[in-house]
């Protein structure tokens, strides 16, 4: 785990800052970095990176140059980003090619150009950076040669940006789901919680609701929106459920203790876990398995055990022991090399980082042993290329970047538009889906304080509407090519994104699609059909507003 950047700050700036103190701030950059991406931390990475910089301290000048262009810790500022990254690169400042990039990419340096040589330009800065070791810039570079079909060239890409993230992944890490969307009609998971609604859960559990406590201390564990991860006081309501008999809070309490290094433990937790076993938690399989595998305190090592009680944590389908048990065959050979990937398969199709890692790992040394092997077809070592960059990608998208998604909603919410969008533009550069559908949302709305005309506000719109999947966006490709906004008027291809949203249930859509074939713009024109869509488009929209209501 990453070492408390708070104290960083303090350790580093309590002394002068001479000499030695250059070497320390360099030490110390890459949690100053990370910290930049994470909402509750931003302003004391940047704080670091600024003293560093004011040193002379080439690479935290380079590091400011995207702080400054997303707003990460310091007041968002475009024109100096691009004046510092345009300086600064000349140098070889990797992030601040990484900035440059962006820059390009987005039409955002004032220079004309033409799209082409301005992505062209965007690449090469990107190429720069990832050679520099910047695992964004890795990220970019690999998604544009998967995207022209070089795979062996992503692969490396990816490979480093995994490999660059991977040593602080937690071991229990799932991929980010359940994102937060800028418009409410895009969100499709019900019954998120608010953080006024966590407070008021909160409050039941100070007043000693036991099922309160446990899900205060879940919000507290995994954060929200405008909440921080807080995994000591997540402790002491897990603590207060625990008292209670709750076997949730048992297992979760125990698997917390046996990761994290939290002070002054007190429990038992062999004892614990196996309380909740005998009150019919099976759960407490995973964690007494993960308890045996590594030793725990006065608990010693006992891979006979931990392979017991896995094995049972996988006849129950819970992920992590997937994970833990093919670890231990790695670890002791009880089992062969095939049913660790097996397992790990289980647990990475359901989103398990470290088990995406360690078959990606699996499928590179395949890769490079069959290198040298006559039977190694070509279609083979393909299909084996596009596994591991699929995998290597989805550890990768897990670095501590991902936390720009909550921090572009925050953003919003607060009435920061230019912020939110240029971070919800990164991301949908990095290939995070609902930054797609949020970056496109504020673009349409004309209100993000980046964009002077609508030129550019739909040309930037039309790009992200193109990543994104689902009704919503191919009905907003459809208007954009029906009233040629950003792109020439096609007439065709709107009939033609509005029937791909139709054709995913939308209402909107095949209303659209209808109205074109009665009047024959793009398509044939048929008016008894499009009386038929019309009708298809009423009952849709009845039967939508029928399950809202219930």
């Amino acid at each position: 785990m990453r070492s408390d950047i708070g104290l960083i700050i303090v350790l580093i700036l309590a002394g002068s800052v001479y000499g030695g103190e250059l070497t320390k701030w360099q030490n110390q950059r890459e949690d100053a970095v990370f910290a930049l991406f994470r909402p509750q931390d931003a302003s004391q990475g940047a704080l670091l990176l600024q003293e560093a910089a004011s040193q002379g301290n080439a690479d935290a000048e380079s590091d400011l140059t995207l702080a400054k262009l997303l707003g990460m810790g310091v007041p968002q500022d475009i024109e100096a980003a691009e004046k510092s990254s345009s300086s600064l690169v000349e140098g070889g400042g990797a992030r601040a090619h990484t900035t440059l990039g962006l820059l390009l990419s987005h039409n955002l340096t004032g220079t004309e150009m033409t799209e082409e040589k301005r992505q062209s330009q965007a690449l090469s800065h990107y190429i720069i950076a990832a050679m520099s070791n910047d695992p964004i810039a890795q990220i970019l570079a690999g998604l544009h040669y998967l995207k022209v079909g070089d795979c062996d060239a992503a692969l490396q890409y990816f490979r480093r940006a995994a490999l660059a993230v991977i040593p602080a992944v937690p071991e229990e890490m799932m991929m980010q789901d359940s994102p937060r969307y800028v418009w409410p009609e895009d969100d499709e998971f019900e019954g998120r919680m608010t953080l006024d609604e966590f407070h008021f859960v909160e409050l039941m559990a100070q007043h000693g609701d036991a099922d309160a406590a446990l899900k205060t201390a879940v919000f507290l564990y995994r954060g929200l929106p405008g909440l921080p991860r807080d995994v000591r006081g997540a402790v002491g309501y897990l603590r207060q459920a625990v008292k209670e008999n709750s076997t949730s809070a048992m297992v979760m309490l125990s698997s917390i203790l046996l990761r994290h290094d939290i002070p002054d433990v007190e429990e038992d937790v062999l004892g614990l876990l196996q309380t909740a076993l005998d009150l019919g938690e099976k759960s407490a399989h995973a964690y007494l398995g993960l308890l045996y595998l590594n030793g725990f305190k006065d608990v010693p090592k006992n891979l006979a055990k931990a392979k017991i009680h896995l094995t049972q944590g996988v006849m129950h389908g819970f992920t992590e022991a997937f994970y833990l048990l093919g670890k231990l065959y790695e670890e002791d050979s009880s089992g062969g090399s095939d049913e660790a990937i097996a397992l790990w398969h289980v647990s990475a199709s359901v989103g398990h980082v470290p088990s995406a890692f360690r078959i990606a790992e699996r499928y590179w040394q395949e890769l490079h042993r069959g290198a040298a092997d006559a039977d190694n077809t070509a279609v083979f070592a393909k299909a084996l290329c596009q596994s591991a960059v699929s995998l290597y990608r989805e550890v990768a998208l897990s670095g501590d970047w991902h936390y720009l998604l909550e921090s572009a909603y925050e953003d919003y919410v607060s009435g920061h538009a230019g912020t939110a969008l240029m971070k919800y533009l990164l991301m949908s550069d990095l290939g995070y889906p609902s930054a797609h559908v949020n970056a496109g949302r504020l673009l349409d709305s004309g209100n993000d304080g980046i964009y002077n005309t609508e030129e550019a506000l739909h040309q930037q719109a039309m790009k992200v509407w193109q990543k994104a999947g689902g009704h919503g966006p191919y009905v907003r490709l459809g208007d954009l090519h029906y009233y040629g906004q950003g792109v020439p008027q096609d007439l065709t291809l709107a009939f033609m994104y509005y029937n791909n949203a139709s054709m995913l249930g939308s209402a909107h859509g095949l209303f659209n699609a209808a109205q074109m074939v009665e009047w024959g713009e793009g398509v044939a024109q048929n008016v008894t059909k499009a009386r038929e869509m019309y009708e298809e488009a009423a009952l849709k929209m009845l039967t939508f507003r029928w399950h809202s209501l219930s």
